[in-house]
């Protein structure tokens, strides 16, 4: 069903796009229910794969193809210590993708897929590392007017040092601790810390929007969360996790809202209001702090 607010759109200006990329080796299907309610919207939805599925290109940097091709992975203290130029390369790779995607999309004659399309109206939408390459896109092309970032890193792209154009930036439960129900460090956990700290000083500086769903977790910002065994899961002590109807309520309703917001009805103010939600300015009393965590900085 379309958006109310699209009611009130000018019918002559042609539909918005929006532009979605996925997770590290994701396919553009993997959030399928998100985009079909995004589409219902009245939007014109663009899927891409990801980078690792594309065609080798013999002219590509060995090191940039070595780090295209590799799977995602945050398990010992060397993977922490090379995600900021693993994860530069990586995102700057996914960018290099989606501004030809973005110079298709904007040549002329336009394919028939997308007659009535209006380009000036565009937002790109990712999920985990396509998270992470919306928020470098929406520093860098000034062809997005917004973009979304559902659960990637904004640490070591262009957006942590400040943004000119909206970002809605949502994101799984984070915990206190370095180690969870593992004998090890968890050095994902510790990037987040970090990423919480460039977030906070992004929301206060750029005016964006940075919330926190409390009970979700990574998998939640995707069609997983209709999949998943959550047995498989289960552990006595673990936090509660948010319920997959309720995710996908507050997911599609927060996205929704801020694409009519910036694409359709400039002005328009988010109505809706969830317990589950809260912004990184309310919690910021929960970061560990310290400078090991990078707390306070843009990075």
């Amino acid at each position: 069903m379309p958006h109310p607010a699209m009611k009130a759109d000018r019918p002559d200006r042609g539909l918005p796009l929006v532009i979605y990329i996925p997770s590290w080796g994701g396919r553009r299907s993997e959030n399928d229910v998100l985009l079909s309610a995004i589409a219902g919207a009245g939007f014109i939805v663009v899927a891409m794969d990801d980078i690792s599925h594309d065609r080798p290109d013999p002219a590509t940097d060995a090191a940039d193809e070595a780090v295209r091709l590799a799977p995602f992975s945050m398990q010992t203290a060397q993977d922490y210590a090379s995600f900021p130029s693993t994860s530069e390369r990586r995102t700057r790779l996914g960018f290099d993708k989606l501004q030809r995607v973005l110079d298709r999309l904007s040549a002329r004659p336009a394919s028939a897929m997308l007659e009535g399309a209006d380009v000036s109206r565009i937002a790109v939408v990712g999920y985990s590392f396509g998270g992470a390459v919306a928020a470098r896109a929406i520093a860098l092309d000034a062809r997005l007017a917004a973009g979304v970032n559902l659960d990637g890193w904004v640490i070591h792209t262009p957006a942590a040092a400040g943004l000119r154009r909206p970002l809605l930036a949502m994101y799984a439960s984070l915990q206190p601790s370095e180690r969870q129900w593992s004998h090890r460090p968890n050095y994902e956990t510790k990037i987040g810390w970090e990423d919480f700290g460039c977030l906070l000083a992004l929301a206060r500086s750029s005016g964006s929007r940075v919330f926190m769903v409390d009970g979700a977790r990574h998998s939640d910002f995707s069609d997983q969360l209709y999949t998943e065994d959550r047995w498989r899961h289960w552990r006595p002590l673990a936090p509660k996790r948010i319920a997959p109807e309720r995710m996908h309520l507050i997911v599609d309703t927060l996205v929704l809202q801020f694409l009519v917001e910036h694409l359709i009805q400039p002005g328009t103010e988010p109505s809706a209001d969830f317990a589950e939600v809260r912004s990184v300015t309310e919690i910021e009393s929960l970061i560990p702090t310290g400078p090991r965590l990078g707390v306070g900085s843009a990075n």
